[in-house]
C-alpha cells in the first residue's frame, strides 16, 4: 500500500512541476502618469501591472485599482526577459501606447 501512495505522489509531483513549466510568467509593476489610449481603448493614469508568458509575444497590461486589461504584442527585437519597457507616442488626441519591448 505504501508503495501505491508514493507512486502516485511521484505522479502528481511530476504533473505540477509539468504545469508549472508550461506557465512560467513574469509580471512587473509600472506607474503611468498620465492617460493613454491602446489600439480604441482608453485607460486611466495610475498602477499598471504588465505580465507575459514564457514564450509568448503577447503582453497583458492590467490596470491595478480598476482590474481593466489590454493585450498588447511585444516588440521582441528589443526587448529584455523580465523586463517591461513602454513606449507612447504623443499624438493630437493624447499619449497612445505604441509598443512594449
Amino acid at each position: 500500500m505504501k508503495n501505491v501512495f508514493r507512486t502516485c505522489a511521484v505522479g502528481v509531483a511530476m504533473i505540477a512541476a509539468s504545469a508549472l513549466n508550461a506557465s512560467i510568467m513574469w509580471s512587473e509593476k509600472v506607474a503611468i502618469p498620465f492617460d493613454f489610449q491602446v489600439s480604441k481603448t482608453a485607460m486611466p493614469a495610475g498602477e499598471y501591472r504588465v505580465s507575459r508568458n514564457s514564450g509568448s509575444e503577447i503582453a497583458f497590461l492590467v490596470n491595478v485599482k480598476t482590474g481593466q486589461q489590454v493585450q498588447v504584442l511585444r516588440n521582441s527585437a528589443n526587448s529584455v526577459e523580465g523586463k517591461a519597457r513602454l513606449i507612447f507616442e504623443n499624438t493630437s488626441n493624447g499619449h497612445k501606447l505604441k509598443t512594449i519591448s
